[in-house]
């Protein structure tokens, strides 16, 4: 909702729904600065690569659960109320290590979109674990190191 004094609000459940991840704004709501997005995740799901984005940082902001940050040489156990910057070109990845957890993520700009092409090529039957690869690389996300 705008209001008339143009203040974006989101409401709660309200955004772009894709899986896990409630898309709040893009970042071409932004000046083109950053996105948001809140996530939800059960026990075990999170990334089995760590990632990095080269030239822009990340925010999160952990609002329930418990989760374990995997750097690429560290693991650090993380809960509500905690804040994770992560520096440009930083390797990261959170695992749900509690039944459930949900965040906030302030992500890169470089996002914008990922979710949505993510989810059409799904549609489409291209599950191929190789095409999410190249999407997310089309999107700024390098991987880092395998978990486990």
């Amino acid at each position: 909702m705008r209001t008339s004094d143009d203040l974006v609000v989101i409401h709660p459940g309200e955004g772009k729904r894709y899986g896990h991840i409630l898309q709040l704004v893009e970042a071409k709501e932004t000046d083109g600065r950053w996105g948001a997005a809140m996530v939800e995740g059960a026990r075990g799901a999170g990334g089995a690569w760590t990632h990095l984005h080269r030239g822009e940082a990340e925010g999160l902001f952990i609002l329930e659960g418990e989760l374990d940050l995997c750097g690429a040489e560290t693991v650090t156990k993380i809960g509500p109320g905690t804040f994770v910057l992560v520096p440009a070109g930083v390797e990261h990845t959170l695992l749900v290590s509690s039944e459930t957890a949900r965040w906030l993520a302030i992500w890169p700009a470089a996002l914008d979109g990922l979710q949505e092409e993510l989810e059409q090529a799904a549609q489409e039957g291209r599950k191929d674990p190789e095409v999410a690869v190249r999407l997310r690389a089309e999107h700024g996300m390098e991987p880092g190191r395998r978990l486990g």
